[in-house]
Parts: structure tokens; C-alpha cells; sequence
């Protein structure tokens, strides 16, 4: 218990408090019918925190019908299991998280799911992409390339799950799990999260997304196998889409090493969402002569993650009415 006791023990002694603060900015309000009429209940049985409805008559806390609910843990871990999924660039394991909060591995799996929920964005509560918006697939996980002289290709064909992403250019991205990438299966997904009727469609030679492409309106493309990867005329390229499956990449190799295929759109989620609350900082501007003499420049942006403590209060303010279970074979089920 060492971070929580050297941590939350100095700065969050009023845990409950603190997250009264951010889930409730505006006033105390009841989870199960909205009133902001209710009275706390302070008596000899009554555990700290208890409030019940005026209107409903049902009793809730800070936690009711989020996926802190009904929770045993102390709050001040909960805190501290959020200040770390949120200040690890790739995600936390729950093995290290467990020896960080003091707690066993199978409490911090569960723990890290459950942060995991609020970041779900899956519910239309997102905006849609606007103006370029670059799509790409990617297939997670599997055997390594090379494993005891067998070789283990990578890609479509290989039973790995699929992920389909999008991402516009101004920082926002999304990532959904995908049996294939059919365009009868992309397209609604798709839908989702743009309007057709707005947005510039940027991909790579993928057959499916030419016919997606057709109902935007303008699709550019790049042909990879042809080793073109970004034109400069028409500006295509997916590398902001492909930046996004990095940090996917990224995080099965040096964080989690094995993503199953029933828990991967949550580990989406985690990642997709952290890649969403970043802020611009600076624009670098590259400018260079190509070998034929013609001058070329490259504008960046350099993005950097939101403050920790903005972040808390998104994440919490978007957890009422999201929750996870355990289930009876001691894994997880979402009521």
C-alpha cells in the first residue's frame, strides 16, 4: 500500500468528497431518476456518503450505477488506479498496477476494466469526424512472425482479430473490432462516425474502401504495394491512422503482450480515448529540396496530453450510468 498510503493519504483524505466534486459539479443529484432533491443520511448504521432520493425514495452514493459501484475498495485506490492509467502513455498492466496500489492481480484486472468502461465512447456521445478523416485496418495479436522455425504471417487470412480505425486530422479518432473488412461491414461502422456528405475520405489500396469512397464526398487514396505512401498534390495519406494502430502496437509489445479477443475493444477504448483528450501545443514546419529540385514543405503538429486532473474529471463526469460486473466464473459481464 505504499503509493496509496504516500499519495491519497495526503492529497485525497476526503475521497468521496473529491469525486462528489467532479461527478456532481453542479449539485448532488439522484442517479436513478435525475432529482436534485435528496437528503444525506447520517444515521449509527448508515455508512459515510448515503444519500437517499426525495422524489424516488432510493438510496445511491458517489458511486451508484458507475463502474464503481457497490465497490469494497477504498476510494482513494480507485483514484490512485485512475492517476495511473492516465499519466502511462501506453496503459498500465495489472500486474504492476496491483503492486503499485497494494492490492491482488485479479482485483486490479477487474479495477482497470472498469476505468476502462468510462472510456467507453461507443454510445453516440462523441461528435462526428469532420472535414479529412483517414481510415485503416490493422489485425492484433497472434503468435510472433517467428516462433521455433515456424513461420506465422501477420495480416488477413490469419484468424487475427481485425480493428478498423479512423482518425481526422485534428486529433480525434476512433477504433471499433471488425469480423472483416467487407464493405458491407465498414460502411455502417463507418457511418457512424462521420457525415458522408462532408468529409474527405483518405485510405490506402484496400479494395473495400473504394467503394466506400463513392458516397463521400471526395475519397483520395495511396497504393502502398506500389510504395507510394503519401502524395504531396493531393495531400493522401493515412499516416495519422496508422499512428493510431501504433499506439495499439505499442501497447500489446511493451504493455499487456497478449490482447484476447474478448476483452480487445475495451483496450481500444483506453487507447482511442487517451489519443482524444491531447491538445496542440506548436506547429514545426520542415522544408526541404527534393533530388529534382523541387522545394517541398511539411507542417506538424506536436500534441501533448490534456492535464491529469482535467482528465479525472471527464472520465468520472461520463461514468454514471456505465457499469461492470463480476460474473459468476469470476470474469466480467456489463449489466
Amino acid at each position: 500500500m505504499a503509493f496509496v498510503d504516500g499519495v491519497a493519504r495526503e492529497h485525497f483524505t476526503q475521497a468521496a468528497g473529491c469525486q462528489e466534486g467532479i461527478i456532481w459539479p453542479t449539485g448532488r443529484h439522484c442517479p436513478h431518476c435525475g432529482s436534485v432533491a435528496s437528503s444525506s443520511l447520517n444515521g449509527r448504521t448508515c455508512r459515510p456518503g448515503l444519500y437517499q432520493c426525495r422524489d424516488c425514495r432510493l438510496q445511491f452514493t458517489v458511486t451508484t450505477l458507475t463502474p464503481m459501484h457497490g465497490t469494497k475498495l477504498d476510494l482513494r485506490i480507485w483514484i490512485c488506479a485512475m492517476f495511473l492509467v492516465l499519466t502511462s502513455s501506453k496503459g498500465i498492466s495489472s500486474v504492476v498496477m496491483a503492486r503499485l496500489l497494494g492490492v491482488n492481480q485479479k482485483t486490479a484486472w477487474k479495477v482497470g476494466h472498469a476505468i476502462r468502461e468510462m472510456m467507453d465512447d461507443r454510445n453516440g456521445e462523441l461528435m462526428p469526424l469532420e472535414d479529412i478523416v483517414e481510415i485503416d485496418e490493422a489485425y492484433v495479436g497472434g503468435a510472433p512472425k517467428s516462433l521455433s522455425g515456424a513461420y506465422n504471417p501477420p495480416g488477413k487470412g490469419t484468424g487475427k482479430p481485425m480493428i478498423f480505425v479512423a482518425a481526422s486530422r485534428d486529433g480525434q479518432a476512433r477504433a471499433r473490432v471488425v469480423p472483416n473488412d467487407q464493405r458491407a461491414t465498414l460502411e455502417p461502422v463507418l457511418l457512424e462516425w462521420i457525415d458522408p456528405a462532408t468529409t474527405n475520405l483518405m485510405t490506402d489500396g484496400n479494395k473495400s474502401y473504394r467503394g466506400l469512397g463513392k458516397t463521400m464526398a471526395d475519397h483520395q487514396y495511396v497504393i502502398h504495394s506500389q510504395k507510394e505512401y503519401a502524395n504531396p498534390e493531393t495531400g493522401a495519406h493515412v499516416n495519422t491512422a496508422e499512428a493510431v494502430i501504433s499506439q495499439v502496437q505499442r501497447a500489446l509489445v511493451g504493455v499487456y503482450h497478449n490482447l484476447g479477443r474478448k476483452h480487445l475493444q475495451r483496450y481500444l477504448d483506453e487507447i482511442v480515448w487517451r489519443w482524444n483528450h491531447r491538445d496542440p501545443v506548436r506547429e514545426v514546419v520542415k522544408q526541404w529540396t527534393t533530388k529534382a529540385g523541387v522545394e517541398r514543405q511539411k507542417s506538424t503538429t506536436i500534441w501533448r496530453p490534456i492535464p491529469v486532473v482535467d482528465q479525472m474529471r471527464v472520465l468520472l463526469q461520463g461514468a454514471v450510468g456505465k457499469q461492470v460486473r463480476r460474473s459468476r466464473d469470476y470474469g466480467l459481464c456489463w449489466p
